[in-house]
């Protein structure tokens, strides 16, 4: 079963498939490229108290390049969700400390369902380490090019400890 579609710069990058420049052109066209923001702006939804949160937050993933207007509305929807999670974690918490087991159960309960709407906004958003592995970007090929001529530090000590063991 062949895996998700990837950008033509992606497969440009991999190597490991070779097209015809109408062929690349064709691809690209059939892309969609959202010009990213020139700011975070929160959605009119939102509460007041969450934007400076979000615009923080939005400033990072923009500056990462994760961040399109049109995602503004899973950040503050993960925002609200994160809140709810922190305020039915107090509840759950009071609960359990007044020995009240019932009622321990019931905001456990929501406690959960509240970190799972987090957890999912924060995966699409990029906001976990899993979540940004997953993430393909293709690699600057200037940057992944290393000199013939340039040897890092690394490359230097492995080479002097191969010379040393084959002496021996």
């Amino acid at each position: 079963m062949p895996g998700p579609r990837q950008p033509t710069d992606v497969l440009k990058a991999n190597g490991r498939k070779h097209m015809t420049q109408a062929e690349e052109d064709a691809r690209r066209d059939q892309e969609v490229h959202v010009p990213p923001p020139e700011r975070a702006e929160p959605p009119a939804w939102l509460m007041k108290r969450f934007h400076r949160e979000f615009q923080e937050i939005g400033e990072i993933l923009r500056l990462a390049g994760l961040y399109a207007e049109l995602d503004r509305d899973v950040l503050g929807q993960f925002l609200v969700s994160r809140d709810r999670w922190v305020r039915a974690d107090k509840l759950a918490s009071a609960a359990i400390r007044a020995k009240d087991e019932k009622l321990a159960r019931e905001w456990t309960g929501v406690q959960s369902s509240y970190f799972k709407q987090c957890r999912q906004c924060a995966e699409a958003m990029g906001l976990s380490v899993s979540s940004r592995c997953r993430l393909v970007v293709p690699p600057a090929l200037a940057a992944a090019a290393v000199e013939a001529d340039e040897v890092d530090e690394f490359t230097q000590a492995l080479r002097a400890r191969q010379a040393r063991a084959a002496g021996k």
